[in-house]
């Protein structure tokens, strides 16, 4: 694993401890690598849902009878 270093205000410092103690997490760093994946899993999420968006809008465009119709002559 690697280290990394964050700066954070002393306040928001004091928020976190409290955050990770009334939750339980075994420590900050942990605390942390959930959100990391957490914000990593909702975009990959995001990418899928548009990626099948732009597949089912382009569905219409893949399976054009016409299309296999004019393509077929060049095709064969």
């Amino acid at each position: 694993m690697e280290t990394i270093t964050i700066k954070l205000p002393k306040e928001q410092l004091k928020e976190l401890d409290s955050f990770v103690k009334e939750r339980h997490y075994p420590s900050k760093s942990e605390f942390i690598r959930q959100l990391i994946n957490e914000k990593i899993e909702t975009r990959r999420k995001e990418k899928d849902g548009w990626l099948a968006l732009a597949e089912k809008s382009l569905e219409k465009l893949w399976n054009n009878k016409k299309d296999d119709k004019v393509w077929s002559k060049y095709l064969e």
